[in-house]
This record gives structure tokens, sequence and C-alpha cells, in this order.
């Protein structure tokens, strides 16, 4: 069987007691990056000295994937990403995918996200969203932000500081008049959540008075 635990992303202390337990009694844990894993481990206390930790990136050869297939078969498995639920927007999702062909149990805690946070904190109608994981950096980006200001519901999504200028200007250019939810540093030490009117988010971008610092979920929802 496989579990996927989530870690915190910022705040040592968003981790359930269920997976402190998990993490303890489980031998096998196959991470997006086993020195993450151990630092955490490190962190909470807990002795590794008998475990086994995989490696699963996006390049992990199918060699390597029908192994973990097997190890799933026959152990109890944890997987772990570097910080967050695993499969929300990393290499997790092939574990779900593989289970689901072979027939193998697995199981999704609750935990750590930046996600749901964002949703609730932009005070938008959420009965109905959409979550688009990345926007494209080049290739369909102008596609998918002409798609989701004409929505009749909101989008999420994350977005690199480095590209967060950029999105204002984009928006800027596209005519949006909508709101804006911006949540940056997701349970991190400078936590901020912030919703505009994207006149109002404008102003402050030209003037300089936004901060573009840190990581970015990003909720646009048209009027």
């Amino acid at each position: 069987m496989l579990t996927f635990i989530p870690t915190p992303i910022g705040n040592k202390e968003d981790i359930t007691l269920r997976a402190l337990r998990l993490l303890k009694e489980l031998k096998h844990l196959i991470c997006e990056d086993t020195r993450t894993t151990k630092k955490l481990l490190q962190m909470y206390e807990i002795d590794y000295s008998d475990k086994e930790f995989f490696s699963l990136t996006s390049f992990t050869d199918k060699g390597k994937l029908a192994h973990y297939a097997n190890l799933i078969r026959e152990n109890e498995i944890g997987m772990l990403s570097d910080a967050g639920t695993p499969g929300l927007s990393d290499p997790g999702k092939v574990l779900v995918q593989i289970c689901q062909s072979e027939g193998l149990k697995y199981s999704i805690l609750p935990g750590a996200n930046a996600l749901v946070p964002s949703i609730v904190a932009a005070g938008f109608d959420t009965s109905e969203f959409i979550y688009i994981g990345f926007l494209p950096q080049k290739k369909g980006r102008q596609t998918a932000l002409k798609t989701m200001i004409s929505s009749d519901i909101p989008t999420f999504f994350y977005e690199s500081v480095h590209r967060m200028g950029k999105l204002i200007e984009e928006l800027h250019e596209l005519n949006f008049d909508g709101k804006i939810a911006i949540a940056r540093e997701v349970s991190k030490l400078f936590e901020e959540y912030q919703t505009f009117e994207f006149s109002e988010l404008w102003d402050l971008y030209q003037t300089g008075k936004l901060v573009l610092k840190g990581e970015f979920v990003v909720g646009v929802c048209p009027k």
C-alpha cells in the first residue's frame, strides 16, 4: 500500500499526528528529494537509520517506476514531496496512475498545501472554481489568460515571483476589470492574503507599493 504524506510548506507545526506516526513506522519512503526528506525527519527527531529511501522526479525512468510498483505491491510505502501534498503539481501523480493501472491500494492523507488556504482567503464565491497548476510560461499563456478572464467562475494558479510583474502587465493589456486575489508566502513568516479590484492592484504595481517577493497563489475572478 502507498500512502501520500503531506509535509509542512512553512510552519513546521503544520503536520498531522497521523503523518508523524507513519513517518516513524514506515521503513520505505519514496521522496521527491531524499535529502529534503531526511532533513524533515531530523527536524522531528525521527530516526531513519533503518529506513530505505527512493527518489521520484519527473525524469524517473520506466524501469524505476516498475520497481516502485513492486515495492508498493509488497510493502507499506510512504510518498513525500519536498513540501505540501504529494501529487499536487509535482511528480507524485505518476504513482497514483501506477496504483490505478496496477490495482494497488493507496491512501491520501489530508494536510498542508498552499492552494486551499488561498482559495478560502480570496473571499470569492468558490462553490465552483478552476485550478490550473502553473500558467504556461510561453506557448498557450495568452490563451489561458483570455480564457480565465472570460470565465464565469474564479481561476486559481501558482505563479513564480519572477513572473508576477509580467502577469499583472498582461492582465492590464487584456483590459481585465475583475478582482484578483494574491496569497503570498502561505504558512511562512511573511504570510499575506490580499484581494483587490484589478484597477487598485494596477495602481499599487505602478507606484512600486506592491510587494512582489516570495511564493504566490493567484486567484482571478471576472465580474
